[in-house]
């Protein structure tokens, strides 16, 4: 095989297997609400499902950024879907603890598959692969939670098993697959010296934490949407809200070259305070239309305004700085998730978990409004 071409299979191989670890490790939401009933699990443990992904994701993905000699990218890739695989085994057979164990080697996978993969395709793409971190973690979220949530209408516990049995199986062939196409390309030769990138430029910092305010808003509401719908005796919002919120969030990022052509001064933080409130205005409406429509402003500010982040930050970096500066970007956006669902965890547990979420809007909504005129915009990042 042409090597040029072969650089672009393996990054094209590596694109999908972020997208499908990413995909596994948003599978389980969306399964909550049943097995919360099922195995069951008190409203702590389900935070803990949230927090123990998260948690060993953010130490995996500062290790990635601090080692003096990471992993070339894909071992590290090719590590990260065994991880996968036996994550997903653990999750086929649901105990809280096999849960929690399950979710945390979902973690170790993604914490490893977010920097590689996009180390591997900014390599073979250079700038236009800037995005995937981004863009992987959105299209790879809609396809995990669509799959649960066709799961969750079978409402066994049984259906649940075998999809993640599936998972594993699909880890295991992109695994065999990517060492095959290894062994042809056995590694990306050195990049030239790139621009400097990163933490250096202007507003990096703002950026980063702008992206922590979007990435918690989408985190906490991919959590804790459906048990809310739930609660609220909305059965349409619970089954389509979450998946919407996600295709929305996807088709921002997939279409961001349009939105900056007709959107090009939008943060995407003002259309997220927009869809919070509104979820608040459709639940004392109990009106299912108007909090699917409230999903989609979710989905879409959040990614807006984390994708130009994650661009600007990254923007000229090489493909090893680019490895380094994604993961440190995912470990401070994931412990501002983490942080926020465990604390809404606590909280509920001893205090209405509609209150509390409601506060947690309220938070969210101000955190979006105080970045608005800080945050990057679309025509800062062109595309």
């Amino acid at each position: 095989m042409h090597r040029h071409r072969a650089q672009l299979a393996l990054a094209a191989l590596s694109a999908v297997s972020f997208g499908f670890v990413i995909a596994g490790s948003n599978s389980l939401n969306p399964l909550l609400p049943l097995l919360r009933a099922e195995v069951p699990l008190a409203p702590l443990a389900v935070s803990l499902t949230f927090v123990a992904y998260v948690g060993s994701a953010v130490l995996t993905l500062l290790a990635v950024a601090v080692a003096p000699r990471p992993l070339p990218p894909a071992a590290a890739l090719v590590v990260a879907l065994l991880a996968a695989a036996v994550g997903d085994l653990l999750l086929a057979d649901p105990t809280e603890g096999r849960l929690l164990a399950g979710r945390a080697l979902t973690g170790v996978a993604v914490g490893l598959a977010t920097g590689s993969a996009a180390a591997l395709v900014v390599g073979a793409l250079g700038g236009r692969g800037r995005g995937l971190a981004a863009t992987g973690n959105l299209v790879g979220a809609v396809v995990g939670t669509a799959l649960a949530q066709l799961v969750a209408l079978l409402a066994s516990v049984t259906a649940a098993g075998t999809m993640y049995l599936a998972g594993a199986a699909v880890s295991l062939v992109l695994c065999a697959a990517l060492i095959v196409l290894v062994r042809v390309v056995p590694r990306v030769p050195p990049p030239a010296v790139a621009a400097p990138g990163g933490s250096s430029r202007p507003g990096a910092r703002r950026g980063v934490v702008g992206a922590a305010v979007a990435w918690t808003a989408l985190s906490t509401a991919v959590v804790y949407a459906p048990i809310l719908f739930h609660d609220a005796g909305m059965p349409g919002a619970q089954l389509a809200g979450t998946v919407v919120m996600l295709i929305a969030a996807a088709a921002a990022q997939l279409g961001s070259a349009v939105l900056t052509r007709i959107a090009g001064r939008s943060t995407g933080f003002l259309v997220l305070a927009g869809g919070i409130a509104l979820v608040a205005v459709s639940i004392l409406l109990r009106s299912d239309v108007l909090a699917v429509a409230a999903t989609a402003l979710i989905g879409a500010g959040a990614a807006t305004a984390y994708r130009t982040a994650l661009v600007h930050l990254t923007h000229g970096s090489s493909p090893a700085r680019q490895s380094r500066a994604t993961s440190s970007f995912s470990v401070a956006t994931y412990s501002a998730s983490a942080l926020a669902v465990l604390t809404i965890g606590l909280l509920t547990g001893g205090l209405d978990s509609t209150a509390v979420l409601a506060g947690t809007g309220a938070v969210l909504v101000v955190g979006a409004l105080v970045m608005q005129p800080f945050a990057p915009r679309l025509r800062d990042v062109g595309a």
